[in-house]
């Protein structure tokens, strides 16, 4: 029998046979394997040890996490939306592409987190650390940040960003500003060069789309990262 132990009473919270093919396996894969069937029986994980745990791709929608150590975790791609999380330890966790939509991760603490890709729209990260993160094209859109703690986190290139990024739908480009960059589409590049950049440049960029996308919202996506706060002085 596989059991999955409290983090901090080493209390048994959950156990179940492993099939043959699991139980040759290596820890991580047996771990994830009693996850999926914990979260299967409706079970509550509160305070569960999961470090390690590998749970690629795993559907633990609606899962309740709250204060689990997941450090980590293997949970690229996993489908946690609407996941209850608050408060666990995600430290180190991959949670590439992972979806994460409506997730409740107040106060959870995922610092060095591998983030790349996710959805985290309309999560709810209030409080929590991503001190560290790697975020590079998360989709934060309405996620609550209130009093997270962003120091350190990262965008792609190794971007340093320290605040929340603002981030546009709707638009032909997708738009992600930072502290002192601006990503619209897969270009990236600083906020003092958007604004210096002709229409030459513009144009080499995706030809006349992003010539015409450019001269359309220059002005209103420069001034909205001078009003945030961020790297550039508002158009004139």
């Amino acid at each position: 029998m596989f059991q999955i132990k409290n983090s901090f009473t080493g209390a048994v919270i959950f156990e179940c046979e492993l099939p043959a093919d699991v139980a040759g396996k290596e820890y991580r894969f047996q771990l994830g394997f009693a996850v999926k069937k914990v979260v299967e029986a409706g079970a509550y994980l509160a305070d569960a040890n999961l470090a390690g745990a590998y749970l690629a791709g795993a559907n633990l929608a609606d899962a309740y996490l709250a204060g689990a150590n997941l450090a980590g975790a293997n949970l690229a791609g996993a489908y946690l939306a609407g996941a209850y999380l608050a408060g666990a330890n995600l430290a180190g966790a991959n949670l590439a592409g992972a979806n994460l939509a409506g997730a409740y991760l107040a106060g959870a603490y995922l610092a060095g987190a591998y983030l790349a890709g996710a959805y985290l729209a309309g999560a709810n990260l209030a409080d929590a650390t991503l001190a560290g993160a790697y975020l590079a094209d998360a989709n934060l859109a309405g996620a609550k940040l209130a009093g997270a703690y962003l120091a350190g986190a990262k965008w792609r290139g190794g971007i340093i960003i320290n605040k929340r990024p603002l981030q546009l739908y709707g638009l032909d480009y997708s738009v992600t500003i930072l502290d002192d960059h601006m990503q619209i589409g897969c270009e990236l590049h600083a906020l003092s060069e958007w604004r210096d950049f002709d229409d030459r440049r513009i144009a080499q960029m995706d030809g006349l789309r992003s010539a015409k996308f450019w001269k359309a919202h220059k002005d209103a996506l420069l001034s909205l990262a001078a009003s945030a706060g961020r790297g550039v002085q508002a158009v004139k």
